[in-house]
């Protein structure tokens, strides 16, 4: 009972206990707890409040709703900005308008700068330092080399400073005291017992300039004005920027000018004094606070933004126009396709983005409107942007004078701060520029032209700096752009001349029996020996033109003309070969033609030396094309000149290229196959695919015309020219080409980048209509009865197929008879249906004039592809 008690007990003093060290521990330790949580959630406010940055956004950006990726664009056309600076010793001054920020530096590298009658770009701002060392002595410093003054002791804070500033601490090396650049204010080096001092004043010292051009120049002028020296001292040269307020981000430093004489509020003058920064201290943007202004394509105007509701586009189409753009009217179709024609001028007053339609004011001329001035709403299709009269916000014009027998009249009294500024906007029928001086003022469009395409003009590239500029903006390589073309002198080369001549001697009329005989037996027979009684696979070139087979004119022999087209089809001759056209005549997919003349490649040439490898792989490539080509694609062979083909591919169905012809002229260079082919698009003056350019030059990663890897890329082993052919038929002319661009294959499935696809495939099959009255009309040589043939069969399909998108179906969603692939719920746009209706009507013309029927009524072919 006694023990059961004392157990009792002792249970009864320990649970007590417990309970108040568990109390007096929440108490002790809840305190801390408190702190503690209340320490992190001023941590996650600031974490937050550093990571809500905004986007940055600059005057001209092209945005869209992030509620409508897909809806219309707008341009940002002004910006309001208020920032917080942060000081050195780490005090805040809040809600600065970035319209009081200077830079640290009057001018910085790539600036462009007036004086007088010229203009140039800053390369290069030399520093002028005073500094008190730390004995008293003061010294002014030109640093020509940053060696010269170093900070001392940096830290990240200073290795992020790329320029000197009040207050900093720096150290001046000892060979640097007797130079010419260093002016002692107080004492000398003598006197000195330190070489380290603290900056008390830092400016521009001098300023390097490279001289772009001057108005007399620019102007015609017979005088012109000697060229200034390339080392100014800033007081002679004046800024030429705008919209440098809203130009600030995170991180930069500035500095505050006078606001006391400039009527700022009292309250931030005396901010800026307790902070102990005056007008000669520099601040980090620790945080800035942006709304901005949008111009709508539809003309609305969108003031007060916040810059988090839209999103940049990277990606602007070629039809997308904006309120007040100068834009010409193309012809709905010229004779020469290659030679596009433009009719009126106009400028844009509103743009519908959904339905690709613009409303133009029309009768823009150089004395403003004139005549029958009229609005009319019209196709985005057949508008495109003014050539003369772009201009990109912010970029630097020089203003044009009227004539040039006025030249020495306007320079007798210009004012060269009204005849250099920046470009600002288009404003009623005009433009507006902000000029040297800071005026800002309306001209006409023509009396001003842009500095970089103004010196295109005046002083044009070096042939060899214009080949380098194409070859990079056009992604091709050395080899594809030194194709040239038939008319080039230089691909007249003397030394890249007897390869083609030997080949054409070789394959045709100069030809000796016995080397005719070599060649044919190296055609047809594989392993048969040469002449001098080696197996073939044991020579391993076959030299043309040597004094073993010197070929002589007066030892010719005419070989027969159907000789190597009979042995090259031989594989392949069946009774049932297919064929897309059973009446009124058949065409074969592969055929041997005489002769060439009109190929873009007639004139290409390579090596001497024709590896006999060469030829062997001409033969399987002749075989593999006869016996492989789909019914799509047709390819021709030239009998004289075995380095050359000609193929022609239809457009598949379901694609915005269905019933179109596209022709490449193709050559096999020398060092074939461990050198891809080169291909020529005959493009008639057309962009209809990004992979094919106007000039005819072919983009693809299997031509090594463009990044690739693995397969992608031409392997000398597997690689023929069918995969070429099929690649360009599947891979290029496919049914969303706009994916084809360079990065663009990240906005698949994106509403952004859908949209821009439709847009494209609108627009491709335009051109694509415009090609064949081209083709029709001028058809490559000996294709001209597979032209007339394909459009007799295509073209009463094609012209009901023209009617079914009129109705509103989807460029591309027509298949065989003109059904639908599936249920297609989409509809074409209002502008693409105002375009095809103009063109429509051409096109049937077109036909009609060649004979061909497009009665509905008229049976077609099956549909390749």
């Amino acid at each position: 009972m006694d023990l059961f008690m004392i157990d009792s007990d002792t249970d009864e003093y320990t649970e007590s206990s417990d309970s108040e060290e568990l109390e007096e521990r929440e108490t002790v330790f809840g305190g801390h707890a408190q702190n503690i949580l209340t320490s992190l959630d001023e941590s996650i406010l600031k974490i937050d409040d550093f990571l809500s940055f905004e986007r940055g956004f600059s005057h001209g950006d092209i945005v869209s709703h992030i509620s409508d990726p897909s809806g219309q664009l707008g341009r940002v056309v002004d910006i309001d900005m208020v920032v917080d600076l942060e000081s050195q010793s780490g005090k805040v001054l809040r809600d600065v308008n970035s319209k009081r920020l200077v830079r640290v530096r009057s001018f910085m590298a790539g600036d462009y700068v007036i004086m007088g009658s010229w203009i140039g770009r800053v390369n290069q701002v030399i520093d002028l330092v005073k500094v008190v060392f730390n004995d008293g002595t003061k010294c002014e410093i030109l640093v020509k080399d940053p060696d010269m003054l170093v900070p001392v002791m940096p830290g990240w804070y200073e290795e992020m400073i790329q320029f000197y500033y009040p207050g900093q601490r720096v150290r001046m090396k000892t060979a640097s005291t007797g130079s010419k650049t260093a002016k002692w204010l107080c004492g000398d080096w003598g006197s000195k017992n330190s070489n380290e001092g603290t900056v008390c004043s830092a400016e521009a010292g001098l300023v390097q300039v490279y001289w772009i051009s001057s108005l007399s120049r620019v102007w015609g002028s017979c005088k012109t004005d000697p060229t200034p020296a390339s080392l100014q001292e800033p007081k002679n040269l004046t800024l030429l920027s705008c919209f440098q307020y809203a130009n600030w981000q995170l991180g930069d430093w500035c500095t505050l000018f006078d606001m006391a004489s400039a009527g700022a509020p009292k309250s931030s003058v005396k901010m800026v004094k307790n902070y102990g920064q005056g007008s000669s201290g520099i601040f980090t943007i620790s945080k800035t606070r942006t709304t901005i202004d949008v111009l709508w394509q539809n003309g609305l105007v969108s003031v007060g933004m916040d810059p988090r509701t839209v999103a940049p586009i990277s990606n602007l189409g070629d039809h997308d126009f904006w309120p007040e753009q100068f834009v010409l009217e193309k012809a709905i179709a010229s004779e020469e396709a290659c030679t596009p024609k433009f009719q009126r001028v106009g400028v844009v007053k509103k743009v519908d983005a959904l339905e690709r339609t613009v409303k133009v004011k029309w009768g823009r001329n150089q004395g403003g409107f004139v005549g029958d001035v009229k609005e009319e709403t019209v196709s985005a299709y057949e508008l495109v942007e003014h050539p003369d009269f772009s201009f990109c916000v912010g970029e630097v014009v020089v203003r044009l004078v009227p004539s040039l027998d006025k030249v020495e009249e306007a320079k007798s009294g210009f004012d060269s701060f009204l005849c250099f500024g920046n470009f600002v906007g288009h404003k009623e029928g005009g433009v507006e520029v902000k000029w040297a001086n800071g005026v800002l003022s309306k001209v006409d469009p023509f009396e001003i032209c842009g500095l970089e395409r103004l010196l295109d003009i005046v002083s044009p590239q070096p042939v060899s700096e214009v080949i380098t500029n194409a070859t990079d903006s056009t992604r091709f390589t050395d080899e594809q752009e030194d194709q040239g073309s038939p008319d080039d002198p230089k691909i007249l080369d003397e030394s890249s001349y007897d390869c083609v001549e030997s080949l054409r001697k070789a394959t045709a009329r100069l030809f000796p029996k016995a080397a005719f005989d070599f060649f044919s037996d190296l055609f047809g027979r594989p392993h048969v020996l040469n002449h001098s009684g080696m197996a073939k696979e044991e020579t391993n070139n076959l030299v043309v033109g040597s004094t073993e087979r010197q070929l002589d004119a007066n030892e010719t022999t005419k070989p027969e003309p159907k000789k190597l087209q009979k042995e090259a089809a031989k594989p392949n001759e069946t009774a049932d070969s297919p064929v897309i056209y059973a009446k009124p005549r058949e065409f074969k997919r592969f055929d041997v033609i005489d002769e060439c003349t009109d190929h873009y490649f007639t004139n290409q040439t390579g090596s001497s030396l024709v590896k006999k490898g060469w030829l062997k792989k001409i033969q399987q490539e002749w075989t593999i094309l006869e016996n492989n080509l789909p019914e799509s694609i047709y390819v021709r062979a030239c009998e004289e000149r075995m380095d050359l083909l000609r193929a022609c591919i239809i457009g598949a169905a379901g694609t915005p290229y269905h019933d179109g012809l596209f022709f490449f002229d193709i050559f096999f260079p020398a060092d074939y196959p461990h050198e891809p082919p080169l291909v020529h698009y005959h493009s008639g003056g057309l962009r209809l695919n990004p992979n094919l350019y106007e000039s005819g030059k072919v983009c693809l990663s299997l031509l090594n015309t463009w990044t690739g890897s693995g397969t992608e890329v031409w392997d000398p082993k597997s690689s023929t020219v069918l995969q070429v052919l099929l690649s360009l038929q599947a891979l290029v002319l496919n049914e969303k080409p706009y994916f084809n661009e360079a990065g663009y294959d990240k906005q698949v499935g994106r509403a952004d980048g859908e949209k821009n696809s439709v847009t494209y495939n609108e627009n491709a099959f335009l051109l694509s209509c415009k090609s064949m009255m081209y083709l029709i009309q001028k058809p490559p040589k000996h294709f001209q009865d597979f032209v007339r043939e394909h459009f007799t069969c295509h073209a009463p399909r094609l012209i009901a197929t023209c009617k079914a998108y009129l109705d509103g179906a989807q460029v591309g969603s027509l298949c065989k008879n003109e059904e639908l692939f599936g249920a297609c719920h989409k509809s074409c746009s209002t502008g693409f249906k105002l375009m095809l209706a103009k063109l429509l009507p051409k096109l049937v013309s077109t036909f009609t004039e060649m004979g061909i029927d497009c009665n509905p009524s008229n049976p077609s072919a099956p549909v390749s592809g």
